[in-house]
Parts: C-alpha cells; sequence; structure tokens
C-alpha cells in the first residue's frame, strides 16, 4: 500500500492512494452499489466516479459463500471497496458471518479494499454498551492483524466510540498500533439523517487527534457537498454514500449548498447546469417515476464530483478555510463548529508556506480559528526584542513597512527604537517581516481579542513603550501615547 501526498492546506490532503487496480485521487467518494439490484447503470457512475463500494456481505448471502470475481459480477472495471456487512448490524442487529470469514471472503472476491467486521452503533447508544462494543471491534482487529501480509487488498479498520471522547480515543490509539493501512470513522448516518453536521465534525476531530499521523481516514456514509469541505479539513481523505440514489428516489435534488425537492422549485428550470437541470421542471413532475430518479441520481453524482474537484482546487490554491467560510453560512451547525473549532489540530496539519499565495486574506468573525494568526504569535514569543525601547503604530495603509507614517519615522529614529506594528488579527508585527504573507496582504472585520491580549504581553519586554494611534490598555511609567509623529520622535531620544 501506498499512500502519496501531493499537496496539503489545513489538515487536508490531496494524495494518491495506490490499489492493486488502479489509483484513487484522494480527497475521492465511492458510490454505493448494490450487488443485488442496481438502479442507475454503472456507466452512468462511472462517467463521475472511478471506484465504488459495495456490500460483500450481500453478495455472501447471495452465492452462499462461493468466492466470485466481484468486478465481474458488478460489471466494473475500476477500483472497487467492499463493506463487511456492518451496517446491517446496525440495522438488524445481527449478521450470520464470522469476522475472520468475511474479511477473507472479501480478498477471495477479488475487492482492492476491505473492511473488517465492526460492530457499530448509534450515537445514542449508552456508554456502557458503547464501550462493550469498541473492546469487541478492538479484539477483531487485533485478529485481523495476524494476518495482515497475507491479504492482497488494503484492509480498512473501523474506529468506533460514537460521541464519547474517551472511547474514541482509545479506538484510534488502540487500532494504529495495528497496522492496517486505512482507518474509518463509523456511524455517522444517523446523524448525517438529522443534519448534525457539528457532532460528526467533533467525532472526527477526536480520531484525528488521536491516530497514526499520514494515515487515510475514511468517513462512513458521509455523501453530501455541505460537510465533505469540513470533513476533508479535518483529515478526512475517503468517503462513501448511496445519498446520490437514496435522495433521487425521494426527489431530492443534491445542490451545492443545499438540497432541494423538486415540488419546491418555483421556477422552470433548476438552478443547476446538469442534463436534469436543462429539463423543465414541468416536465420533470410529468416523467415517469423510474425514469425521473435515474436522471437526479446521475445529476448527484455530478454534483458530488464537482464538491470533491472543488476541495482538491481548494487545496492546491491553500484556500480551504475561505471555502469553508462560505459553506459555513449554508448550515447553522457549520457555522457554529467554525467559530468552535479546537484550531490546536489545525496549527498541527497546516502547512507553515504555500507554493504560491496569492490575494488577499479575508478575515471574517471565523478568523479567530485559523491557524496563521496563532502560528504567527507562537513564534513571535521565541523573538528577543531587538531594541528595549519599541515604537507600536496602527496604519490603514499595506504593505505596513511602506506606509509613510513608517518611513517617516524610520527615517526620523534610525535605530534607536524598535518600530512594530498593530495589526487587528496577527497582533504585534515586527517590521523586519511586515511584508511576509500574509500579515500585509489581510483583510479584518473587527478585531481579534486574542491579539490584543498576546500584545500586551509581548510589550511588557520593553523599557519603553511609545504608542501612535494604538488602544492597547498598557500602563506604567515605561508606556506613553503619542498624539503626533513628531511627539513619538520626542520620546525616543539618542
Amino acid at each position: 500500500m501506498s499512500f502519496e501526498i501531493v499537496a496539503k492546506d489545513l489538515a487536508g490532503r490531496v494524495g494518491l492512494l495506490h490499489t492493486k487496480s488502479g489509483v484513487v485521487e484522494t480527497p475521492a467518494l465511492f458510490p454505493v452499489v448494490d450487488p443485488r439490484k442496481q438502479e442507475v447503470p454503472l456507466e452512468a457512475v462511472q462517467r463521475y466516479f472511478g471506484q465504488v463500494i459495495t456490500n460483500s456481505y450481500f453478495i455472501y448471502r447471495l452465492t452462499g459463500g462461493r468466492a466470485v470475481d466481484v468486478k465481474k459480477m458488478l460489471g466494473w472495471g475500476g477500483v472497487v471497496m467492499t463493506d463487511s456487512g456492518a451496517y446491517q448490524i446496525l440495522r438488524y442487529g445481527t449478521v450470520e458471518v464470522d469476522p475472520d470469514e468475511i474479511l477473507r471472503f472479501q480478498q477471495k472476491i477479488g475487492s482492492d479494499i476491505g473492511v473488517i467486521l465492526d460492530l457499530p452503533f448509534d450515537y445514542e447508544e449508552p456508554y456502557g454498551s458503547a464501550l462493550l462494543k469498541v473492546e469487541e471491534t478492538i479484539r477483531r482487529a487485533k485478529r485481523a492483524a495476524a494476518y495482515l501480509k497475507e491479504m492482497d487488498m488494503l484492509v480498512v479498520a473501523p474506529i468506533q466510540g460514537a460521541l464519547y471522547a474517551d472511547l474514541l480515543a482509545r479506538s484510534a490509539r488502540e487500532l494504529s498500533r495495528l497496522g492496517f493501512h486505512i482507518f474509518a470513522i463509523g456511524s455517522p448516518t444517523t446523524l448525517l439523517e438529522e443534519y448534525r453536521f457539528d457532532l460528526i465534525l467533533r467525532v472526527v476531530l477526536e480520531v484525528k487527534a488521536n491516530i497514526a499521523r499520514e494515515a487515510p481516514i475514511h468517513l462512513f456514509g458521509a455523501g453530501h457537498p455541505l460537510v465533505l469541505p469540513f470533513a476533508v479539513a479535518l483529515g478526512v481523505d475517503l468517503f462513501d454514500s448511496a445519498s446520490y440514489i437514496l435522495y433521487a428516489r425521494d426527489d431530492r435534488i443534491i445542490l451545492r449548498d443545499r438540497t432541494l425537492r423538486l415540488d419546491d422549485v418555483k421556477t422552470d428550470y433548476l438552478p443547476c447546469s446538469t442534463k436534469l437541470c436543462y429539463t423543465p421542471v414541468k416536465e420533470l413532475r410529468e416523467m415517469p417515476k423510474q425514469e425521473r430518479t435515474l436522471l437526479i441520481a446521475e445529476h448527484n453524482l455530478a454534483v458530488l464530483r464537482e464538491e470533491l474537484l472543488e476541495i482538491r482546487q481548494r487545496i492546491h490554491e491553500g484556500t480551504l478555510w475561505e471555502y469553508l467560510e462560505i459553506k459555513a453560512r449554508a448550515h447553522p451547525t457549520l457555522y457554529r463548529f467554525l467559530k468552535s473549532i479546537d484550531r490546536r489540530l489545525l496549527e498541527e496539519y497546516d502547512p507553515e508556506t504555500h507554493p504560491d499565495p496569492h490575494g488577499l486574506f479575508f478575515y471574517s468573525d471565523t478568523a479567530p480559528r485559523r491557524p496563521e494568526p496563532a502560528r504567527h504569535r507562537e513564534r513571535l514569543n521565541n523573538v528577543e526584542p531587538l531594541s528595549r525601547r519599541a515604537v507600536v503604530i496602527k496604519v490603514e495603509e499595506k504593505p505596513y513597512n511602506r506606509n509613510w507614517q513608517y518611513l517617516y519615522l524610520k527615517k526620523t529614529l534610525g535605530d534607536r527604537a524598535h518600530i512594530l506594528f498593530y495589526d487587528p488579527i496577527f497582533g504585534i508585527i515586527p517590521e523586519e517581516i511586515a511584508e511576509v504573507y500574509p500579515l500585509s496582504q489581510n483583510e479584518s472585520e473587527g478585531e481579534d481579542e486574542e491579539a490584543r491580549a498576546h500584545a500586551y504581553e509581548w510589550l511588557r519586554r520593553y523599557d519603553l513603550v511609545v504608542l501612535y494611534n494604538v488602544d492597547i490598555p498598557l500602563m506604567g511609567k515605561k508606556v506613553v501615547k503619542a498624539r503626533s509623529l513628531e511627539e513619538v520622535a520626542l520620546y525616543i531620544q539618542p
């Protein structure tokens, strides 16, 4: 198994997952196909995706445990991932197959990626029951790990724990030690159905914080453009979903920022550009149900593909956070999550530089959760002042060190004081690094309180601080506020 990382932004990455049948570019989604009866022709699926996931337990039941070639059975030439039947446990309470047997069966039928049979549970599961299922899943994973080297497929170990942080952490740490190729986050289906995106993303955060750093992560059942970029930003690489057909059966049309019911469309055409969207709405409503379902399902596949392409492009650009801010306005749970996200994980994984930074960094009310301001302030803590005297100015014109006020002070003061700029998001910016991206290449709404607090602490290092056009609550004999640039020069005597 090889997982080659091509580009990073936040904790998200564009990567190449090598399987025996081909390479999957991540972030990637595996559309769910049913081996018993596939409503959407696989030729249509293949127009948008080069990989699918199917249920090995269904195949096991259909063939009586006899191995068949899964790709010939499906009529699919690309990468095939198989699930183990765990979702059927969630729905019906049990499956009639041994965990070791179903994993070996997945290899025998030619799966490229197989999944061990875990014990999933609903997020409302009581703690005691959840603990028992986590322990049993870990036991099964240890058994499977003993013959991983015999497998000619990639093997996925699902991490369980529902919403219990300690169980998620234990499951992630234990499974990380066992040498599986891919790790999955299980059982978010009910949360997705209820649009509790914030809870799902907190689960992802907990798992990512406790798992092997470079391990590919799969999120089961996530198939809506609203949640995909957030999950990717937190480190998820792979997804699977039957949403494209499940929504279509209900006349629900997936758009990039919402789901639209056909009955709720008030215009003559849908607001999109697929084959479905060029069909008059009146004509769609009058179509035979099956024909309309197939048309909507293909549209849903197209939108999911478009979303993943957008995410990959954003990662390459280094603008994934800006994209999250756009998407967060589409649902309150996403907005709340973005405003409250623990940025420590993002700071750890986010690249310090991007190959081609461009444009302005815009800092809105979610800006304090971005990794860049905190990283700048942390680095500044490790730097000793270059002088015992500092002049702190706040100016509007950028880059800061090309501002006429700065140039006047630099000419007047020379090296008698260290000139610092006060930025409402980054806080203190020393003159030497004022042009470093994005310290002078940003626009902001309001002010970050952490920037102000950090400035207060950092300026206490100086013997004398002269403030010009800056409102920082520093007090003491060594702090003065100048009303003009000429007055600044008077305080900084040779």
